[in-house]
């Protein structure tokens, strides 16, 4: 019986929002589409709800989809209703992750909001701890949209705490290299080089420590040869007399253990495997 009532409720309550929204349609433009949404607070939802809090959660996140792609609604007045629709439902079913991505979909592209995009991950992810696939989506819009280098490295780091994934430390590797923090980017890249079992990371890995090996090498030995040609009034003949001269302990060999290549007419030093440093 009373799960008759609750239907036939339901069904009620759609026709009268389907009868509001085509009321609407007929009106000649412009007029206010935005008008025909019901704006209960959050609460007042899950209230409504009866305790069938997953079926509304889903008849709003559908509405929702609907209402965004509409070009016929004005632009600053989807944008406001933004969180007032998804709030509405994350306060009936907060685990509904797939509602969050959405959210920040639209955020980002509709409304060019790198930010508020990763703000609305963010609260997905304090509702669901777990959930390292929205800390994974808030740290590409981090890196992709706001070239926030930083704040992507660390939301990568708490992804791979929670999952570790050899992908999620490779992409904070990789931010820190964006950053030119060479040494900790070794550090996370000789990680995953050692761990992954599947390969396709270690080759990835492979790559990177051995371009971020020849990077700091070169730096080094560069800044030596600049300092030789100052004290001497000349370049180096080869790289060995900056040991002999105490500019450095020893030569440095590059992550395959071959000599980096350096010319005496010029001072300039490249890696051995080029296709590797690009």
């Amino acid at each position: 019986m009373r799960k008759g009532f609750v239907i036939a409720l339901l069904v009620v309550l759609y026709g009268a929002m389907v009868y509001e929204n085509l009321t609407y349609r007929k009106m000649p433009l412009p007029y206010v589409y935005g008008g025909w949404i019901i704006r209960l607070p959050s609460r007042m939802v899950k209230y409504f709800s009866l305790g069938y809090d997953n079926v509304i959660a889903d008849t709003v996140y559908i509405w929702a989809i609907q209402y965004f792609s509409s070009a016929e609604i004005d632009f600053r007045t989807r944008e406001s209703n933004l969180r007032k629709f998804f709030e509405a439902i994350w306060s009936l079913d907060p685990k509904y992750l797939e509602t969050y991505s959405t959210a920040a979909l639209i955020a980002n592209y509709d409304f060019a909001n790198p930010r508020l995009a990763i703000e609305l991950l963010m609260e997905g992810y304090k509702r669901n701890p777990d959930a390292w696939e929205l800390l994974s989506e808030a740290a590409f819009y981090a890196f992709k949209y706001a070239k926030d280098y930083q704040l992507a490295h660390e939301l990568y780091l708490k992804a791979y705490q929670i999952k570790p994934d050899p992908y999620f430390l490779s992409m904070a590797a990789g931010m820190l290299e964006k950053k030119n923090l060479f040494k900790i980017s070794w550090q996370y890249w000789w990680k995953v080089y050692k761990t992954d079992k599947t390969g396709y990371f270690r080759k990835a890995a492979e790559r990177h420590l051995y371009k971020l090996k020849s990077k700091m090498d070169i730096d080094a030995l560069s800044k030596a040869v600049r300092e030789f040609k100052r004290i001497t009034g000349r370049l180096p003949l080869s790289l060995e007399e900056l040991r002999t001269k105490g500019l450095v302990k020893e030569i440095p060999l590059d992550f395959y253990g071959d000599p980096y290549i350096y010319d005496p007419e010029t001072g300039k030093i490249k890696p051995r495997r080029e296709h590797l440093w690009k």
